[in-house]
């Protein structure tokens, strides 16, 4: 017997959970747009080492490689960002600064499945390329916030670091670059016993110093300058703890929501050079979307030196947290109706359709013999149509229809020609 179960790790996506996607990045698409963003659609398929270079040690264990039949090292991208800075260089390099690009695609990594975590999953997401500038960092946050307030998400919490004050740090001691993408590495996965096992092997790392540092953790921008005074920090990192405090400072002021300093927070992706963040909710035990800066990728990809910053947002996971807060129910506003037609004028029940189509409600249209109307009308009640909207030889001869709110049970005939507006006032 032929197996009919997805590939593990991979999953159907079925109505209504379908709906909710398709809105959820609908409204995302509506905002970024409306922040002068454009979209891109890169490919499925990149070289396997335009991620191979700068990805991290966990993504790269975890991608999809092999080979086409052309002979090349390919891989299903991972996630998107390398693969906009890739496009970006071949194509936009001459475009005035910033640019500004958005996506919405799968991306895929071959990880232990649970819940929020699939091995083909969706992200949509912006790249803010060629400005380095405080307010380019800040438009991140404004994004998230009328984003969420889209949604009616109000309980979220922001994480927020600069990864650029511990490398900073490991640069002074003497840590290589590679050295201090494991470091990281080991940080993001709360492994911060590794971490300091292996910066307890460079001679000039101040470990104690490692250790107040990674221990702050505050709501308060300016308790992160007190810190950075007490402890005495080389000029260089105490201005990129400053640019931390601006920034948080602004975030507050404009009410992006709520947000904690943690300067033991990094993040996988071994890219990030300055602010990096990530988005919670209570009660579901991941992330649903991060970002951060990453000014040397262009330049690590060939390009000129650029300044950039960007996030991504988990689609599925952005479902699940708004189903766990109980905020789908009003998501999906679109009034649907059910056009049955006891005759087989195709015509005028085209018509009618039509006329509600045009006014914006989803028109379902069925033609049934009468003794099958009351298991119809029951039938539309269980998927949640709010309306009925049924044609018999009298209201075809008539030009009407007759309606039945399935909500408030009001029922009445309809002239065709006052359709639109008389069915919402019912």
């Amino acid at each position: 017997m032929f197996k009919v179960e997805p590939v593990r790790g991979l999953r159907d996506v079925l109505p209504p959970e379908s709906d909710f996607l398709r809105v959820i990045t609908k409204k995302f698409v509506d905002v970024v747009r409306a922040y002068g963003y454009s979209e891109v659609i890169p490919p499925t398929i990149e070289l396997f080492e335009l991620f191979a270079a700068k990805s991290g040690p966990e993504i790269s264990k975890s991608m999809y490689v092999f080979r086409d039949k052309g002979g090349r090292e390919v891989c299903l991208r991972p996630e998107l960002t390398a693969s906009v800075v890739r496009m970006y260089i071949k194509s936009m390099l001459a475009e005035p600064k910033p640019v500004k690009l958005f996506y919405v695609g799968n991306a895929f990594r071959y990880e232990e499945p649970q819940l929020g975590r699939y091995r083909e999953f969706y992200q949509m997401g912006v790249e803010l390329i060629g400005d380095g500038s405080l307010y380019s960092d800040l438009e991140l946050f404004l994004i998230l916030r009328d984003y969420y307030r889209s949604l009616g998400l109000t309980e979220y919490s922001i994480k927020v670091n600069d990864v650029g004050i511990l490398r900073g740090l490991f640069t002074t001691w003497g840590v290589s670059e590679d050295v201090q993408d494991l470091i990281l590495h080991y940080m993001d996965k709360k492994m911060y016993n590794e971490a300091v096992e292996v910066l307890s092997k460079y001679g000039n790392a101040d470990l104690n110093l490692f250790n107040e540092i990674t221990n702050v953790r505050t709501e308060v921008p300016e308790e992160i300058l007190e810190v950075s005074k007490s402890l005495r920090l080389p000029s260089g990192v105490e201005g990129i703890v400053r640019r931390l405090y601006e920034i948080t400072s602004l975030m507050k002021s404009l009410n992006v929501g709520k947000f904690v300093i943690d300067l033991s927070f990094a993040r996988g992706l071994a890219y990030y050079t300055g602010l990096i963040f990530e988005v919670t909710v209570p009660n579901l035990n991941i992330s649903i979307g991060g970002g951060g800066r990453y000014d040397n990728l262009v330049e690590l990809y060939g390009g000129p030196p650029t300044p950039s910053t960007g996030f991504a947002l988990g689609v599925e996971r952005t479902y699940l947290a708004l189903k766990g807060l109980g905020l789908t129910d009003n998501l999906i506003s679109d009034e649907k109706v059910m056009l049955i037609s006891l005759v087989n004028d195709y015509s005028y029940v085209d018509r009618v359709a039509s006329t509600l189509r045009d006014a914006g409600y989803i028109t379902t249209v069925r033609y049934v013999s009468k003794g099958k109307l009351s298991d119809l009308v029951g039938f539309a009640s269980k998927k949640g149509f709010k309306y009925v909207v049924l044609i018999g030889e009298k209201e075809l001869i008539q030009s009407k229809v007759t309606v039945k709110n399935l909500i408030t049970r009001w029922q009445g005939e309809l002239n065709l020609s006052e359709l639109p507006q008389s069915l919402g006032e019912q």
